[in-house]
């Protein structure tokens, strides 16, 4: 099997998904407030929310001195340095106060000078932190930098939820609480897992946090709420499980506010009352997942676990239809489909996706059902037929079936599976035929060859093995637990020895594993039953 399948090249060719980088980590930084008044929102009597606010240029004002002990009551002349603390947080924005902190952010900046130096610092960090998520998907998910709209994917929620903060800072009446952030880990989660999920939440929130200024009680609720998200979460498929996830999120929130609440201030005040009325709402947001799922699933080309879940429906057209013409074929998909799911399931595979994939993997048998062993009603049709005809039809069934599930327009990741459950693998029946049948005659070993490609995934080399070992397990009569654990040895062995297995990336720890699930599960298909010792008759004595 192959060790390291993560080494992938690129050229001048994937210079437009470095552009795509590059324009999002752009808009990000356009979108940054310029330390103007519109980066803040305070009023007079309330504490100051944000961070100290120290002063970026010199500045000078004049505020009336209400000093009762002072004869004549002239303007204080106040004077700043840069770096100077103008108000600190969580400080009472008194009128005075109120009077200096609009009289500060009315002074005109220089844009042609103090503006691009904190753009360029945005810039840097916000290029720090989308060239760490590129890198990261580069290592461990190359499948998708290795397309265009796959980067588009990678950086588009961040530019997206940049995006909503900018806006909503400029509206006094709506609190950045409110975005449902945790928007992103459900729904990364559905075509990628927990890893990238994680991740691109992560980098979301950082590059919020900048943008809302509301300091690191905001950074550290969001990513809380989307580390539970992430462990929470096992299916949004179904609703009552959805529901479940979306509750202990909002508990997640409320909790984890009271508590930074009590730490701030000691008590509850009006404004964080508030605050608590917008995550509830931001958590009820998150049904917007639902709908969202398939919209990026037809954007991107992907394929969630509702799809899977839809396709693997008995009802389908192309399920229907084989269990009308090949009802034979259709039970092997299933007894596939069970040995599959459960070997994917126990090493941390996708297994909906490979138990939807192995319904599919025999479609192409319907155009000569008959031909095959499950479908012929103990009628040898290949009687008539010579070894070189019958290995064609028997190989014929992967491109038939892979021009049925274009034309059906399922997804390219099953018909991936249609295309390598046979690998390169020989017709051995008819290969062998024709060697005792004409022994001296040469032919093109090819003939007898599926085209391939073999399976790379560890999906798709599950399936391959399951779909030998449900059809070899027929040839046993009243099988043993220890015939059945020699024939799955056996497949296995012969696969890897062929170069099968070359390509993919399950490891042999995890086919150890599969095996002991197959083991099990053919033991109950095939009724293995308790050998019991023979009777001991006692002696006489």
């Amino acid at each position: 099997m192959v060790h390291n399948k993560n080494v992938t090249s690129y050229s001048w060719k994937d210079l437009p998904k470095l552009l795509i980088v590059l324009l999002a980590i752009t808009l990000i930084c356009l979108l940054f407030p310029s330390h103007d008044q519109a980066a803040y929102r305070y009023q007079q009597g309330q504490p100051w929310a944000y961070e100290d606010l120290a002063v970026t240029r010199p500045f000078s004002t004049q505020i009336a001195n209400n000093n009762p002990k002072d004869s004549i009551q002239a303007p204080l002349q106040l004077e700043f340095s840069a770096g100077d603390i103008l108000v600190r947080k969580g400080e009472q924005v008194t009128s005075s106060m109120y009077k200096l902190l609009n009289q500060y952010f009315a002074q005109p900046v220089d844009f042609t000078g103090q503006r691009y130096i904190y753009f360029l610092g945005y810039f840097l960090l916000t290029a720090m932190i989308l060239g760490a998520l590129v890198l990261f998907s580069i290592k461990y998910f190359p499948q998708i930098t290795q397309t265009t709209s796959g980067v588009i994917f990678l950086v588009i929620w961040p530019v997206l939820f940049s995006f909503l903060v900018f806006l909503i800072n400029k509206n006094d009446t709506v609190s950045p609480y409110l975005i449902p952030f945790c928007l992103v880990p459900i729904i990364v989660y559905n075509f990628y897992g927990g890893r990238l999920a994680l991740f691109i939440h992560i980098v979301v929130v950082l590059i919020a946090s900048f943008l809302s200024e509301l300091g690191y009680e905001f950074t550290f609720l969001q990513i809380l709420a989307g580390i539970v998200t992430l462990l929470v979460i096992t299916e949004t498929r179904y609703w009552n499980v959805f529901f479940r996830t979306i509750l202990v999120i909002m508990l997640t929130y409320l909790v984890g506010y009271l508590g930074l609440a009590l730490i701030n201030s000691g008590s509850l005040n009006m404004a964080e009352c508030k605050t608590f009325g917008w995550l509830a709402f931001n958590s009820l947001l998150l049904l917007l997942a639902y709908p969202f799922i398939p919209i990026v699933e037809k954007l991107f080309g992907f394929t969630s676990s509702i799809l899977l879940a839809e396709l693997a429906d008995m009802n389908k057209p192309l399920l229907k239809e084989l269990s009308i013409k090949a009802p034979g074929t259709l039970q092997h998909s299933l007894q596939v489909a069970n040995l599959s799911e459960a070997a994917a399931d126990k090493i941390g595979a996708n297994g909906i996706l490979v138990k939807t994939a192995a319904l599919y993997h025999d479609i192409g048998k319907m155009k000569q059902p008959e031909l095959y062993i499950e479908n012929s009603k103990g009628v040898n049709h290949h009687e008539k037929l010579n070894n070189f005809e019958s290995a064609r039809i028997i190989i014929e069934h992967v491109t038939e079936g892979v021009e049925m599930a274009k034309k059906a327009k399922l997804p390219k990741v099953l018909v991936d599976f249609i295309r390598t459950h046979h690998g390169t693998t020989r017709v051995e029946y008819f290969y062998r035929n024709q060697l005792s049948s004409e022994p001296d005659r040469e032919f093109d070993e090819s003939l007898f060859r599926y085209p391939g490609p073999k399976p790379t995934t560890r999906e798709e080399t599950i399936m391959m093995i399951a779909d030998s070992l449900e059809a070899a397990c027929k040839s046993l009569k009243s099988p043993t637990g220890q015939d059945i654990d020699q024939l799955i040895n056996k497949i296995i062995d012969h696969k890897i020895d062929n170069g099968q297995l070359s390509e993919s990336r399950l490891t042999f720890t995890e086919l150890a594993t599969c095996k002991e699930v197959w083991s099990s599960l053919l033991r109950s298909i095939n009724h293995v039953r308790i050998e019991y010792p023979s009777e001991v008759k006692p002696s006489q004595g």
